[in-house]
């Protein structure tokens, strides 16, 4: 009986969602690229030919396509991670210094950098990460095997012995290291993984949503995308109190963004609004989340953007 009775839930929310009206898809940028991130701060991370360059809302070159790199930050706090240095907006690099002997540009080179975010930014030099501010110089000294961004006053580290806690803007810890991986708080909330499974903390560390999730990402709008099994559609979204909000019907599922999410039915993506209606209908190889009004859609191996 409790078998038939999901059989019958399911069917009733994919046969609605299939149903729902869903909105015509403008692309504002033609799929041209191998690979392509979101906008921020009013340009997107683009590749072509293996290098990595920025666009502007009109799909305009704003940065060459020059970085033979892996992959393009994103732009933050008006800097972006290109290699081995920052940039900004006008594609010049960035915490540049002269040489008084020789008056030669001296550039500050990093392993690897994250976006900035609220004035501070996670780099790795010498093996280790920590933090710089908006001037180029260290503010916590690089002591953290891996490091995530600060996010509402906290940032996630992982200490030497590979467990994850949460430091303040001091680079003090305020929930001590003691999880398997830890995400960044967004609406009060952190993913954390606990024994393999993923759950939610708060700010003081304590576990607000029990650790049984194979998969999870961050809150936004209230809601959280989870998967419950690792078999065919076990993705849905919960709600703050860990309730189902949107049933879990869906292959796959990411973060909302200006209102609504990346979907994936069977094998294609589309885009759902908060009542889990489609409001982009699933005809993408893959989608990333609406950011500044454009989102990043894969077509015929191709990545292009589109405005809702």
């Amino acid at each position: 009986m409790k078998k038939l009775l999901s059989a019958l839930i399911f069917l009733f929310f994919a046969g609605f969602a299939e149903a729902a009206v869903t909105g015509p898809v403008f692309f504002t940028v033609e799929p041209q690229y191998q690979s392509a991130k979101d906008f921020h701060e009013g340009l997107a991370a683009v590749k072509r030919d293996d290098r990595w360059g920025y666009i502007d809302y009109l799909g305009r070159v704003a940065i060459p396509l020059i970085f033979r790199i892996p992959e393009a930050g994103d732009f933050s706090e008006g800097f972006a991670f290109v290699g081995d240095h920052y940039i900004d907006t006008d594609g010049r690099a960035a915490f540049t210094r002269v040489d008084e002997d020789t008056d030669e540009e001296i550039e500050k080179f990093f392993t690897n950098g994250l976006p900035f975010s609220q004035g501070l930014a996670a780099v790795q030099t010498g093996g280790q990460w920590g933090y710089i501010d908006l001037a180029g110089n260290y503010v916590i000294a690089p002591s953290f095997v891996r490091a995530g961004s600060f996010k509402e006053n906290l940032a996630p580290v992982m200490a030497r012995d590979g467990l994850w806690g949460y430091i303040n803007m001091r680079g003090n810890y305020v929930i001590e290291p003691k999880f398997l991986r830890a995400g960044e708080f967004n609406e009060g909330l952190a993913r954390v993984n606990i024994k393999g499974r993923w759950g939610y903390i708060d700010k003081e560390g304590k576990v607000v949503i029990k650790a049984s999730y194979y998969e999870a990402g961050d809150f936004n709008f209230g809601l959280a995308p989870v998967r419950t099994r690792r078999s065919y559609r076990g993705w849905g979204y919960i709600s703050t109190k860990n309730k189902f909000s949107i049933p879990r019907w869906f292959n796959n599922l990411r973060n909302f963004g200006d209102g609504i999410a990346p979907a994936a039915a069977d094998a294609r993506w589309g885009f759902i609004n908060v009542r889990g209606e489609w409001e982009i209908s699933p005809q993408f190889e893959d989608a990333h989340s609406f950011s500044e009004g454009f989102a990043a859609v894969k077509v015929e191996n191709l990545w292009g953007f589109i405005r809702y």
